[in-house]
């Protein structure tokens, strides 16, 4: 699948994905000690997170707008799973929606979705890498 792209196009898009990488491990260790929404909303702290969070899961969902125009259709054929439109559409709402966000929603994206992210975004890596 890799190999209609440009050495240079595969190039762009394994920077954008480690740019992706950095992020979602940032989301990961920035959460650790949050267990509920309510921990978003119990302390200033907590709400600065949670804007936090906001902001770099807009910066993952522009990153994978970019890997799609550099990389057509790569991730969605080689990573069929994965509902690439949502997180652009995550990405949309959130910086679109302005004060209409579900904490809900983002607890869920970071605890659960998040994680198989990563797992997702380290294997494409390693298929570029590797395909060179």
């Amino acid at each position: 699948m890799l190999s209609k792209y440009s050495d240079t196009d595969k190039d762009r898009a394994a920077l954008t994905l480690q740019s992706i990488a950095k992020t979602i491990d940032e989301l990961i260790v920035w959460n650790e000690n949050v267990h509920s929404v309510e921990d978003y909303y119990s302390t200033q702290t907590g709400i600065q997170l949670l804007a936090a969070n906001c902001t770099l899961i807009t910066a993952i969902g522009e990153g994978i707008n970019r890997i799609d125009r550099i990389l057509p259709e790569y991730l969605s054929t080689s990573f069929p799973d994965i509902p690439w439109r949502a997180i652009v559409g995550m990405r949309n709402h959130i910086a679109h929606g302005y004060f209409e966000l579900d904490a809900d929603l983002i607890f869920e994206a970071v605890k659960k979705e998040i994680p198989i992210l990563e797992q997702t975004i380290a294997k494409a890596i390693s298929d570029i890498k590797t395909d060179k």
